[in-house]
Parts: structure tokens; sequence; C-alpha cells
């Protein structure tokens, strides 16, 4: 989503380009190196309309047994880093109930953050995807842990109140186990909703060529996202496989496939020829 994040003007060009992977490659470095560093200005072509189109990376439309998803928006996202820190002490001769265990209070956050998340079923998602315990020692009890949460939800009022709320619950839970806590917001994704012209174009195309339907929104981010912020966007979605995606076992079927390119392909006429 870099390429059209700098698009809209979300990124700065240059930012985009220093992006480096664990290697240390950079975007920039790559694509000079295999020949698409381009010298048109960004931004400077006129895009009258955008669509794109995407296996669902869920399993609603495979369970629904509908072929095309007409997405009206994609939900709005907040990332955070919650940071416990308590005190290294050996795990054999430290009593514990003397200890200021990091892990102890994460515990109990992300219990209630799992009971919070119920609050705004079935819409809320809660994701703990990554935990760093330092100085990650078997036999030490930690100093620190951060522990990294995805929270989605398609209300903006809800992502909110939820970010009040697990602020709210971290402050507590720390200082009831006597450690130090504080969370980070990382990025924050707005909800965006999808041009209503669009959508009825995919809609008018899936009628037309005799495929299912359905309105549905995405809870995955897309560069639709960002172009929406600056031309009238539009997605297509077509099922996968049990709703796997970014796995080695990410399936779709070609007719599937064939019917969304048809859908998009006359989406595009019709937008196309519209004034």
């Amino acid at each position: 989503m870099t390429g059209s994040g700098v698009y809209a003007g979300e990124f700065d060009l240059e930012h985009a380009l220093s992006r480096a992977d664990k290697n240390g490659l950079t975007i920039g470095e790559e694509l000079q190196r295999i020949g698409y560093a381009g010298e048109a200005q960004v931004g400077s072509r006129w895009v009258k309309a955008a669509f794109e189109i995407h296996i669902e990376q869920g399993p609603i439309l495979e369970a629904e047994e509908v072929t095309i998803g007409v997405v009206s928006g994609i939900q709005g996202m907040r990332w955070y880093d919650l940071i416990f820190e308590g005190q290294e002490a050996h795990a054999g001769t430290s009593p514990m109930e003397c200890r200021k265990d990091p892990v102890a209070g994460a515990i109990r956050v992300l219990q209630r953050i799992y009971q919070l998340n119920e609050k705004y079923a079935p819409q809320g998602r809660a994701t703990f995807g990554d935990l760093k315990v330092e100085p990650g020692s078997r036999n030490t009890v930690p100093g620190s842990l951060t522990i990294t949460l995805d929270y989605r939800h398609p209300d903006a009022a809800v992502l909110d109140a939820v970010d009040q709320e697990i602020r709210s619950i971290m402050k507590s839970v720390c200082r009831a186990v006597g450690i130090e806590g504080r969370v980070e917001e990382i990025w924050h994704m707005p909800h965006i909703s999808f041009a209503p012209e669009c959508m009825s174009a995919v809609q008018r195309a899936a009628a037309k060529l005799g495929y299912s339907s359905m309105e549905m929104i995405s809870g995955a981010g897309h560069d639709a996202m960002y172009l929406a912020q600056i031309v009238p966007t539009g997605m297509i979605f077509v099922p996968c496989e049990n709703g796997l995606s970014h796995n080695e076992l990410e399936n779709a079927q070609p007719e599937d496939l064939i019917a969304g390119g048809d859908v998009l392909l006359h989406a595009i006429l019709e937008m196309t020829n519209t004034k």
C-alpha cells in the first residue's frame, strides 16, 4: 500500500523510498535496480475512478455461496504497543509476592481487553500479534514486556471508546500489580466509505452478468483505502477457500477469479462512459 499512500499524499515520497526490508534493501534502491524508478511526478496522472479486485481474505462469501462481494468500505483500525515495565529478578530466589512482574500485569490486561471486545461483538477485532519479553531468559523474571495490539471496528465512535478504555485498563491493572505501563499508538486508520457510484457500477455489472452478489465491509486495509481519499473508488471481492490469505494454503477457484475479472471490466466500462 506504499505506492497508493504516496499517490494520495498519505506518505512522503522520500519516506516511502527509504523503507527497508530485514536485509536493509530499500524500496528506492530496488526500484532502481530493476529499472522501475520512474521520472513522472507523483500524482501527475489524473484518475477518474478506481477499482480494486481482491480475494475476500475471509470466509463470508464462501459460506453464503455468493460470487461477488460489493465492498462498501474498510473498517477503521488502530495499532498499539502495550508496554509493561517491571524489574528483573532471579526465578528461584525471588518470592512471588515480592516480584514486579510485567507478565502478571499483561495477563490481566489481555483478559480484560478480550472481555471489552465482547462488548462490541461481532464487529470488534482484537489481535495480539507479537510479544517481546526482555531479557528473554528462562530463569529470569522479565524486566519488560511489549505486546502489539491490532484493534478494528467499522464505527469510529467505538474505536475512540475502545482507545480510552484500553488506556484505563492499562493504568488500573499496572498500578494494582506494582509495575509501570503505557500505551503507545503506532498507527490509526479511520473507517473508509467507498463511492456509491462505484458500488452501484459493481452491483449492476454482477447482475448483468448473472453473478450473485452481496454488500460487505472489508476487515483488511487495501490500496483502495488511500485512493478513496482523492478519487471515487470501489472494491470487488471474490471468495477464497476457508477465508485463508497471506498463507501458502490460500486458494481461489478459477471460475470465481474469472467472474471477478468480468465484473471489474464492466464496472470500469460503465464508469468510463459516464460524464
